[in-house]
């Protein structure tokens, strides 16, 4: 950076001695080519194909690049990218059955080491995201419409044998253009290749100890550790962005311009991503004019209303399940701090706590719905009704929903285990990702609703780092946690399938199954017609509100806050943080 460190902490104890000030450096754009976003959460991995979490996906949209993609601020309408022309039935590249795709691929373009992207290098990434599948990570999303499978293992965890014949067999190169042939037909296929999946450079990656592509070795690279892959945290993809430098001490990513990428240079120079998960620090980086944007919760937003030369864009459309609670079935105990004792004697819980239904309803009828849109999102959000959210196809808006009911959660806490719950009470911890004030809130208004229960029940409220809370719940070690799901593409399958499928992100990790809710879902993917395709989405809501696997809170609005020297950028909810190739910091108007 431009500016350095130790004027940066002038300028911010300055503003902290001056809360009122109204900085004058909002005259003049601060280090042009640079642009400072302040974040909540660190980056997980830099893998493409590994990583499956809201803030490495913003990385990679800059790093990487995919077939098509997004069309400006447009989640219906696609462009090319990687590919020369979107698949259509109108032009040939769908086929008339709706199961083979062909996209013809661009030459021309180069991977930041200067290497030339080959069809090679499309089959290889399309087969290694395939076939990598770490649990929980997103190869769910072209497994399922490829090879018709949600997961490469068998019930073991052992890689199923045959598979990479199947997968060789369905992602080929023909005449320069990538060939997928599909199960069966997958309405959502192109919204999912227009965010997921990028290319990666096959002869790099096996020089750097990666997969080598071959049937013989891709069961050894299968469901691989977050920091095995080079890719964890080196990076050489096609983007508008090279990574310059990862300081995971810092929780700093910086990235700098690829000066050869295929569309002309990008207008910035750097961005830097800073993970800063108190509110009031960045806070005195906006007024102070060193952050260009930050990331910011509502209840904050009054607190920034005064400063000088700050934009909101607010009442922004959100595809996102928005900070649900979600029951763990069977917690993994082994080394867990989260479940005390391990035992239901008022100091701890068991491992299946939440597999009784009337322990999942308590704590439903605990939480004060409403409390928590007024005071979280000041009224900006109204009742989720279950995992769709509203504004998507198939949202439900007749779909019951529980109450906020003190007197219904103690007639379920009593039954709960028999009636050992309300006779010897429990202690549970619930997690939260450390530096998100909302989730915060909601944390805290489930404590207060619980424990006013019954004296004998105990909430302990945990704030993680980001990068530890997610290791945590994969390993099955969190029984309670409050987490959103930003929709990967803009169709109600993906809203229902990673809470309500066993094999979904959040269902599987948890535990849980209902063959009814499985035969819905894949049912409802496959179904063509909208009248039909609606009904079953509505019938999942049902299942949702029946089973009470998780709890969902509420659906609200997105919004944004940066400096109005920010130009030339576009807001699309499928990539909330922002997609920085056309941005630029320009004289205010």
């Amino acid at each position: 950076m431009a500016r350095s460190k130790s004027l940066a902490v002038a300028v911010a104890a300055l503003s902290a001695l001056l809360p009122g000030l109204t900085p004058a450096a909002h005259a003049q754009i601060r280090n042009p080519g640079t642009f400072m976003y302040t974040i909540m959460g660190d980056v997980d991995s830099l893998d493409p194909h590994w990583q499956y979490d809201g803030i490495s996906h913003e990385m990679i949209f800059q790093l990487y690049e995919t077939l098509i993609f997004y069309k400006g601020s447009s989640i219906t309408e696609f462009e090319p990218m990687i590919a020369t022309i979107v698949p259509s039935t109108s032009n040939g590249l769908i086929s008339a059955d709706k199961r083979t795709y062909s996209f013809p691929l661009r030459k021309g373009v180069k991977f930041h080491d200067g290497s030339p992207l080959t069809p090679a290098d499309v089959k290889y990434s399309v087969m290694r995201f395939l076939l990598s599948d770490r649990a929980g990570g997103p190869s769910v999303l072209l497994l399922e419409p490829i090879l018709g499978i949600a997961t490469t293992r068998d019930k073991d965890g052992k890689p199923v044998p045959g598979l990479f014949e199947q997968a060789d067999k369905a992602v080929r190169i023909e005449g320069g253009s990538l060939v997928l042939e599909l199960k069966q037909p997958f309405a959502p296929l192109l919204s999912i290749l227009a965010a997921f999946c990028p290319i990666v450079s096959k002869p790099w990656t096996i020089a750097n100890g990666g997969w080598d592509g071959s049937a013989a070795s891709w069961a050894q690279f299968n469901n691989p550790s977050k920091e095995a892959p080079f890719l964890y945290d080196h990076v050489n993809g096609t983007g508008p962005f090279m990574l310059e430098r990862w300081d995971k001490k810092q929780k700093q990513i910086i990235l700098k311009r690829f000066e050869d990428y295929w569309r002309g240079p990008a207008k910035l120079e750097r961005i830097v991503y800073k993970t800063l998960d108190e509110f009031s620090t960045r806070r005195l980086m906006l007024a102070a004019g060193d952050a260009d944007a930050s990331l910011l919760e509502r209840e904050f937003l009054p607190q920034i209303a005064s400063l000088a030369g700050i934009k909101v864009e607010d009442d922004l459309p959100f595809l996102e399940v928005h900070n649900a609670f979600i029951f763990n079935f069977k917690v993994n105990a082994t080394g867990s701090p989260y479940v005390g004792s391990g035992k239901l004697d008022g100091d701890g819980i068991p491992s299946d706590f939440f597999s009784d239904i009337e322990v999942r309803r308590g704590f439903a009828n605990a939480f004060d719905y409403d409390a928590y849109i007024r005071d979280g999102y000041r009224g900006k959000g109204s009742r989720a009704r279950g995992p769709i959210p509203v504004g998507v196809f198939g949202y439900n808006e007749r779909q019951s929903i529980t109450p906020f009911d003190p007197k219904a959660s103690e007639e379920h806490f009593r039954k709960a285990h028999k009636g050992q719950v309300w006779e010897k009470g429990f202690r549970v911890a619930v997690a939260y990702m450390q530096g998100r004030a909302d989730r915060q809130l909601a944390c805290e208004i489930l404590k207060k609703g619980v424990e006013s229960i019954n004296p004998k029940f105990k909430v302990d409220i945990r704030a993680i780092q980001w990068s530890t809370y997610l290791s945590a719940w994969q390993a099955g070690k969190l029984p309670l946690v409050n987490a959103r799901w930003a929709l990967d593409f803009p169709d109600p399958h993906n809203a229902v399938f990673p809470f309500l499928h066993s094999q979904g992100h959040y269902a599987k990790v948890a535990g849980y199954s209902n063959p009814r809710a499985d035969r819905v879902i894949s049912e409802a993917v496959a179904e063509a017609e909208p009248d039909k395709r609606k009904a079953l989405y509505a019938e999942l809501q049902r299942i949702a509100y029946e089973d009470v696997p998780q709890i969902f809170t509420l659906d609200t609005k997105y919004v944004k806050v940066y400096q109005s020297w920010v130009k030339g950028g576009y807001y699309n909810p499928i990539m909330p943080y922002g997609y920085f190739y056309p941005v630029m910091k320009g004289a205010t108007p």
